[in-house]
């Protein structure tokens, strides 16, 4: 009579320990990775409103006075034939007062993002095509061209020149927005390396 043999343990016996770490481990590489994507997002929404007083406020090297706003305004040169909007949009056309103590420090200045937003959080960026209605400069540097003084409208042409330092100096953004915000919205000014702030101008 032969002696009985232990049974083989089978294959989940065998690898419970591996599968037991998986049932722990997906878990929680789905939660990382789901982490760290809400964080990236989070990180780069702007969230933190630096109020601008109608005085001026000092910030990003700058000094930065209370913007101006208009709601569907008119081109500045007669010639030009806007294009027509889509249905229920309008165009906003925001004037805004900077000033450099340096000019040095206008790069400091570069690399601004100027968006609207309206009071239930929903961002539109400039809409850099509007030509026919920008009638300054449209950086954070205020900036100047070498095209000779001829070709732009002598009425502008003064705006297009290299900011002075302690000479406040105006850019302008256009935006296209849903008509039912364009009276609320308020211009904003972020910067990549300073997010999450964001520069307010409220209206």
């Amino acid at each position: 009579m032969s002696s009985a043999r232990r049974a083989r343990p089978g294959w989940f016996r065998k690898n419970t320990p591996a599968l037991l770490s998986l049932v722990v481990a997906l878990p929680l590489a789905g939660w990382w990775t789901t982490h760290s994507d809400y964080k990236s997002w989070y990180d780069a929404e702007p969230r933190d409103a630096v109020k601008v007083a109608a005085g001026g406020t000092a910030y990003a090297e700058a000094t930065w006075y209370a913007a101006s706003v208009e709601v569907d305004p008119q081109p500045k040169r007669s010639t030009d034939v806007p294009k027509p909007l889509p249905e229920g949009t309008s165009r906003v056309r925001v004037y805004f007062r900077i000033q450099v103590d340096d000019v040095a420090k206008l790069e400091k200045v570069s690399g601004c993002q100027i968006h609207l937003r309206a009071p239930d959080g929903r961002i539109w960026d400039d809409a850099n095509l509007e030509d026919e209605f920008q009638d300054r400069p449209t950086g954070c540097t205020g900036g100047y061209d070498d095209k000779p003084a001829s070709y732009r409208d002598p009425k502008i042409a003064q705006y297009y020149l290299k900011p002075v330092a302690g000479k406040p100096f105006e850019i302008v953004a256009v935006f296209i927005v849903p008509t039912s915000v364009a009276s609320s919205v308020e211009p904003t000014i972020t910067w990549a390396t300073r997010l999450p702030e964001y520069l307010a101008f409220p209206r």
